[in-house]
């Protein structure tokens, strides 16, 4: 009987998960993947500082300001008007890096429109809501499905976006990301508009008259000392995830990695994210989540001091990236899964815009202090033995959750 139930909810939610599979392959989550790769021919061609080139995660934290006000407009109208909008923003922010002049008001400039635009228009929780709405008995993987997007296409596309970088240069590498962008958006909104269509639907066949979703309002979930946690939790493991992904590639290239070789490990960083994200995801479904949550979470401990040696083996930098990858999977699954069970459908978009806006400034803090840091110390040994004490604060925190409860109003 969980099977049947498990399969109808396949069969049901398929347009709404695989929208959101192929729209996280190519909008928000994709540029702060893909943004790495311009760090060293932007900081060679212009002379600027890893600092001011780390502001492409500015734009990711524009893209948390508006979080909360964009989970209440998802609630509202659905995700794929948003998702038009913003393929096709990104697609023009692209062009203009491409063909943009050497002064940094310009590259500041697009990092604002993508974070108050495009970012925000195609941010994970512009298609959660639709995910948790079709699944519940495998919410957990599905979400973790519709959040591997970035990863299943990044395995495809970093080593080719390296590739065309190393032979044609930057400009052509932007170039690169508008016909991706474009096509996998379009897809993207043409599921999504099915899906609105089925829900439609089902409306109607059951007489137009909707039940009412259930869960807690935002004002009683902000007392909910889990609420805290959870917010603690993101804090620390993205303000550690964040610094991390956005100089994995100078880092690998400081460490000796030649460029071909980082662009695999790249690629390596991004399938195991995914399998990391489809096994948390799966195993929320299966045991008590705040373990699995806080197992998920430790990981990076050990992985973020494993680029400690500046000579260090190729081999302790893949066990790294591997221990890393773990949790930076399971960091969005782990945020929409606990927000849908903690307190239900009723204000998703509201709570989960919130936690967004939380976790989406500490990944972009992470991601500026970790090239300011650089800039400042000549290294990244600060980045790395910081991020490894965060991951133990995220650990603790998530675990946590799992002994506290809200107390009755």
């Amino acid at each position: 009987m969980s099977h049947a139930h498990g399969w109808g909810e396949l069969r049901r939610g398929w347009p709404a998960l695989l929208g959101g599979v192929i729209g996280m392959g190519a909008g928000l989550s994709m540029f702060g993947l893909t943004a790495g790769f311009f760090v060293k021919p932007l900081q060679a061609e212009f002379g600027w500082g890893r600092g001011l080139i780390a502001m492409s995660s500015g734009a990711i934290l524009l893209t948390a300001l508006t979080m909360p006000f964009v989970g209440i407009l998802v609630d509202r109208f659905g995700a794929r008007l948003f998702v038009g909008l913003g393929m096709l923003t990104f697609a023009g922010c692209y062009l203009g890096l491409a063909t943009m002049p050497g002064a940094p008001w310009a590259y500041l400039t697009i990092m604002v429109v993508i974070g108050l635009v495009a970012g925000p228009a195609t941010a994970p929780l512009v298609y959660v809501r639709a995910v948790v709405e079709a699944f519940d008995r495998l919410r957990g993987l599905a979400l973790a499905l519709a959040m591997s997007g970035a990863a299943l296409a990044s395995v495809v596309l970093l080593p080719n976006l390296q590739a065309v970088i190393a032979g044609q240069g930057w400009r052509a590498g932007y170039l690169f990301m508008i016909p991706t962008t474009l096509v996998l958006g379009a897809l993207s909104f043409a599921l999504l508009t099915l899906a609105a269509r089925r829900r439609r639907a089902a409306h109607a066949a059951a007489g137009g008259v909707a039940a009412a979703l259930p869960g807690a309002t935002f004002k009683e979930a902000r007392i909910d000392p889990r609420f805290w946690l959870m917010a603690v939790a993101m804090v620390a493991a993205n303000m550690a995830g964040g610094a991390f992904s956005s100089q994995l590639q100078p880092l690998l290239s400081d460490r000796g990695v030649p460029g071909p070789t980082a662009a695999l490990l790249g690629s390596l960083y991004a399938a195991l994210v995914l399998i990391g994200r489809l096994t948390v995801g799966h195993l929320l479904d299966r045991f008590w989540a705040p373990a699995v949550g806080a197992i998920a979470l430790a990981a990076p401990i050990l992985g973020l001091l494993a680029f400690l040696p500046a000579d260090g083996a190729l081999w302790l930098m893949i066990g790294g990236i591997a221990l890393i990858a773990v949790a930076q999977g399971a960091e969005g699954d782990i945020l929409a899964y606990f927000t849908s069970r903690f307190w239900g459908l009723k204000a998703f978009g509201a709570i989960f815009g919130v936690l967004g806006l939380v976790l989406g400034v500490s990944v972009a803090v992470g991601g500026m202090l970790g090239g300011f840091l650089f800039d400042r110390m000549g290294d990244y040994r600060v980045v790395l033995i910081g991020g490894s004490l965060l991951s133990v604060v995220a650990t603790a925190a998530i675990l946590a959750t799992g002994f506290v409860r809200r107390e009755a109003a």
